[in-house]
């Protein structure tokens, strides 16, 4: 349902599938980012009810836990878009994109950028911000008491949401569909075509590329420090940044030449 909204190309071009004309993106609304957040939120029920209906203590420990995470990092991940918002003007995936055609949002909002990448590992549960299904108190967290079939289903759940947080980061910050500035600025045909699709999926690899890096590389930290990270560091963090951006956006409004 996410991914619905994320496009994969120029809106108005069309590519061929076996005789079949498709456009690169399945539809979008001015509000598509919002309709993402309220998608992705969704998840933290199958996890909360997971470990409730499981009828052991451990495992509901781990659901409460993951709740609680989840919920705290989505406020970050909202508050690192609401700074992307002001700078395009709009909540559109593809108008995002499209004001990202002379610089992308990661140079111009870096602090939004690594704000989102935090929040992002924190929201689906991975290393090193696995606390509910790994920490030593809690045995596996809240899918302990299930094996095979349903353990494998969260198990695909996770990279699902790792695919989709990493096709919302290329498009918010990432430039989207575009091609990277070396090749667009001498190439003229990157833009078109099949190109589009191929420069997002190599952008989404490399984001998922970089959530097992990390899971090989960080230890996990106490469950405490995370969620200091998250309401003392980030939020406030976040905050701030989004007045700056707010001030400066205001100022380029009245015609003031304060750069970016």
């Amino acid at each position: 349902m996410a991914v619905a909204v994320i496009p994969f190309g120029p809106a108005d071009h069309e590519i061929s599938i076996f005789g079949t004309r498709t456009t690169m993106q399945l539809t979008d609304f001015p509000v598509a980012m919002i309709y993402i957040l309220a998608v992705a939120s969704i998840g933290v029920y199958g996890i909360v009810l997971a470990g409730w209906s499981s009828g052991s203590t451990y495992p509901l420990l781990g659901g409460l836990r993951s709740a609680a995470q989840v919920v705290s990092y989505e406020i970050a991940m909202g508050l690192s878009f609401a700074a992307v918002f002001l700078d395009a003007g709009t909540m559109s995936t593809s108008g995002i994109v499209a004001a990202q055609q002379h610089t992308w949002f990661v140079c111009l909002l870096p602090v939004s950028f690594v704000i989102y990448i935090v929040s992002m590992v924190g929201e689906t549960n991975r290393a090193p911000f696995d606390l509910p299904e790994a920490e030593g108190e809690l045995v596996g967290g809240f899918n302990t008491e299930y094996s095979s079939l349903k353990f494998a289903m969260f198990m695909l759940a996770e990279y699902i949401n790792m695919i989709t947080v990493s096709a919302v980061a290329a498009t918010m910050f990432l430039g989207g569909w575009r091609a990277p500035w070396p090749v667009s600025a001498f190439w003229a045909g990157a833009n078109h075509g099949w190109w589009p699709m191929l420069w997002m999926v190599v952008k989404i690899q490399l984001l998922v590329f970089f959530f097992i890096w990390l899971r090989g590389t960080l230890p996990r930290l106490r469950y405490d420090q995370f969620m200091k990270l998250g309401w003392k560091i980030l939020i406030p963090v976040s905050l701030v940044w989004l007045v700056m951006v707010a001030t400066v956006r205001a100022l380029r409004n009245r015609g003031s030449t304060t750069p970016m």
